[in-house]
């Protein structure tokens, strides 16, 4: 299954808020930084689950931070992780 399908299907939970089954973006910028790491998973041959405790971490670091300000910083610390040295 690709990580699109799994996100769709609902394996990512609880990492995407829904509302009756139906993604929630308040700005067009959230389904940009979610499409970003869908697409940096996918092209890098991790599994889902990898980017998923890097937003688990930025949840516990800050929680009272809004939601998708700890998927950015989450991505952000995803994405150097994949950097070469």
């Amino acid at each position: 299954m690709s990580h699109t399908a799994a996100v769709a299907d609902g394996l990512a939970e609880p990492l995407i808020p829904r509302s009756n089954g139906a993604l929630v973006f308040d700005a067009p910028w959230q389904g940009r930084a979610l499409a970003i790491a869908i697409l940096l998973v996918e092209r890098t041959d991790q599994q889902w689950d990898v980017f998923r405790r890097y937003l688990i971490q930025a949840i516990d670091d800050e929680p009272e931070r809004p939601y998708w300000d700890s998927f950015v910083t989450a991505l952000d610390s995803f994405a150097a992780e994949l950097e070469p040295d």
